[in-house]
């Protein structure tokens, strides 16, 4: 089915389009969602809610851009729109978390041993490297990481779990060796 076939479709009132345009789009505009969003019931209303305004929109859609770019600019205006009104209701300022300048804060491991992980990181390869630099470095959400390589969330989860087990063994069999030889 074109582009111009499901628009008009839906405009007639065709709720097997619809479920065709849902289906075809929803993956793309969750994946939209969290990258701004990272929270699955902002991002689940958001996907709704940008569904909702794209079929009250749909008689003004031009075929300039393709339906999916429609759909992820309206997604990204209310992703925006959230976070807006979000910021607006904390119920204290952001700037209560900005440390003091001159306060250094202290790192959770000692220098040698961050140096180490940093080096078995750069050792890792593939979909390990991929996995462990979305979550790790990055900070993406596990949903993220999951759409982003085409896997199940489990199996993200499970293998940022696995390769963080094994960066942990071999950073720790590293400091036994340089213990070892410094004795």
């Amino acid at each position: 089915m074109t582009e111009q076939q499901m628009v008009q479709g839906i405009l007639t009132g065709d709720r097997s389009v619809f479920q065709e345009f849902h289906r075809t789009y929803k993956k793309d505009l969750l994946h939209t969602c969290w990258c701004f969003l990272g929270n699955d019931a902002e991002v689940e209303k958001t996907v709704l809610d940008t569904f909702a305004l794209a079929v009250r929109q749909m008689g003004r859609f031009q075929f300039q851009c393709a339906l999916n770019v429609w759909l992820d600019h309206l997604a990204v205006g209310l992703c925006r729109k959230l976070l807006e009104e979000n910021k607006k209701h904390l119920l204290y300022s952001v700037d209560f978390f900005v440390q003091p300048a001159g306060h250094q804060k202290k790192p959770a491991y000692p220098e040698e041993v961050l140096k180490l992980l940093r080096e078995e990181m750069e050792q890792l390869q593939g979909v390990d490297k991929e996995l462990i630099e979305m979550r790790e470095v990055k900070g993406w959400p596990y949903e993220a990481v999951a759409n982003k390589l085409k896997i199940p969330v489990g199996a993200a989860i499970y293998g940022i779990f696995r390769i963080r087990q094994e960066l942990m063994e071999k950073v720790r069999a590293r400091l036994s060796r340089s213990t070892e030889s410094a004795s």
